[in-house]
C-alpha cells in the first residue's frame, strides 16, 4: 500500500436518485488539499434520475479520486459491498450521497488517517483498526438548518489521537455508523458482507468486524454531516412503520451473530459492546411499534418482538438503554397505551 500512488482513504458514496445532493457531497470531499490521498468509489445504485451522469461526469473530471460504479438497485447493503470490494485505500469510510463532510474537519482528519496508516504503536506493534470522529446532525425544516454536533458516546473520559487497546473500552462506549471509518485490511480479510435490498444494514457494518478490531483512536474532528428532516429517508417514521420487518431482520442477523460470537468464545468485553448494540437496535424496533396507530395489533407486534429477543439474546435484552422501555417491561406491557401517546408528543415536540 506504500508508495506515491497510495491511498490513504477510500470512501463509499452509495448513491440513488441523488440528484439534488450528491454534487453538495462529491465537493465536499474534493476540497481538501489532500485530495490525491483518496479514492472516492461512487456506487450508482440503479437510479433513475440523473445521478449516474452527475457521477461520471465527476469520475471523467477527477480520474485519479472519483471512480464511477452503475449497478443494477439492490439497496445500501449492496453499494457498500461492492465499494468494500473495490476499495484499496489503507482506511474505509462511508459517506451517504444526500450527505457530506466538513471540508476543515475532513483535511484535519485525513492529516490524522496518513499517519495512523503507517503508524504501528506501543501496543504490541499493532497498527490502528477502528478510527472513530464526532459527526453533526444537520435538521432541516422550512428551509431552516440547525446544526447540533454528537459526540461518539462513552468516549469522554478516553485520551483523544492515541492508539488504545479496543477491548479495554469496548463495553464503555457505543459508535454510530457516520462515526466510523475502519482499517480497510479487516473488511476484506474476514468476507464482512452487509444484507442487500434491505435498509437499515448500517448496524451490521459496525457490529460485524467488531471481533476483529484490537486497536482504536479517538480523534476530535467532527467530519460528517447527517442531514435529518427528509421524509424520503429510510429514517423517517412512516418509511420505519412501512419497512419495519427489514429492521427487524436486520435485528435477527445481528442477534444471530452475536449468538456465533458467543458459542466461539469471544471476549466479554466484546460480547457486551454487541449486546449493547442489538439492544439499543431493538429499542428502535420498539419505538417503530408505539408509533403504529394505537391497539391490540401494535402492542402484541411489540410484546412479541420482545419476548423473542429476552429469550434468543437475553444479554442484549438487559441491556436495554432506554428507561421507557424498562417502565413497560415492568408494567408488563399494560404501559403500552400511555407510552404510545407520550411517543407522539415527544416525537410531534422536536
Amino acid at each position: 500500500m506504500q508508495g506515491k500512488k497510495a491511498k490513504i482513504l477510500s470512501v463509499i458514496v452509495p448513491a440513488y436518485n441523488v440528484e439534488d445532493c450528491l454534487e453538495n457531497c462529491l465537493e465536499s470531499l474534493l476540497q481538501t488539499k489532500q485530495r490525491e490521498k483518496t479514492e472516492i468509489l461512487v456506487i450508482d445504485d440503479g437510479s433513475k434520475d440523473s445521478t449516474g451522469e452527475i457521477i461520471d461526469n465527476y469520475a471523467a473530471r477527477y480520474p485519479s479520486i472519483v471512480k464511477a460504479f452503475h449497478k443494477k438497485n439492490g439497496g445500501h447493503g449492496s453499494a457498500i459491498n461492492l465499494g468494500i470490494m473495490m476499495s484499496s485505500g489503507s482506511y474505509l469510510k462511508v459517506v451517504d450521497g444526500d450527505d457530506w463532510v466538513d471540508p476543515i474537519a475532513y483535511d484535519a482528519y485525513l492529516y490524522k488517517l496518513s499517519k495512523l496508516a503507517f503508524q504501528k504503536s506501543n501496543l504490541s506493534n499493532l497498527p490502528c483498526d477502528l478510527v472513530v470522529t464526532p459527526f453533526i446532525c444537520v435538521r432541516e425544516k422550512n428551509g431552516k438548518r440547525k446544526k447540533r454536533k454528537k459526540k461518539v458516546e462513552g468516549t469522554e473520559k478516553f485520551p483523544k489521537e492515541k492508539i488504545l487497546f479496543f477491548q479495554k473500552i469496548a463495553d464503555k462506549i457505543h459508535i454510530r455508523m457516520h462515526e466510523w471509518t475502519i482499517r480497510t485490511k479487516i473488511l476484506k480479510e474476514h468476507k464482512i458482507v452487509l444484507s442487500e435490498h434491505s435498509f437499515y444494514v448500517d448496524m451490521q457494518y459496525i457490529i460485524f468486524p467488531v471481533p476483529w478490531i484490537q486497536t482504536i483512536c479517538i480523534l476530535p474532528y467532527p467530519v460528517y454531516c447527517y442531514r435529518l428532516g427528509s421524509q424520503t429517508q429510510s429514517v423517517s417514521i412512516k418509511n420505519m412503520q412501512k419497512n419495519r420487518l427489514q429492521h427487524y431482520m436486520v435485528l435477527q442477523s445481528l442477534v444471530q451473530f452475536y449468538k456465533e460470537q458467543e458459542l466461539e468464545g469471544e471476549r466479554k468485553e466484546i460480547l457486551s459492546y454487541l449486546a449493547c448494540g442489538i439492544a439499543k437496535m431493538e429499542a428502535n424496533q420498539a419505538q417503530i411499534c408505539l408509533s403504529l396507530p394505537i391497539g391490540t395489533s401494535a402492542k402484541s407486534e411489540l410484546v412479541s418482538i420482545e419476548k423473542k429477543l429476552q429469550k434468543t439474546c437475553s444479554a442484549a435484552y438487559q441491556a436495554n438503554p432506554k428507561y421507557s422501555l424498562w417502565l413497560l417491561r415492568k408494567s408488563n406491557y399494560l404501559l403500552y397505551p400511555i407510552a404510545a401517546v407520550v411517543w407522539r408528543i415527544v416525537k410531534q415536540a422536536k
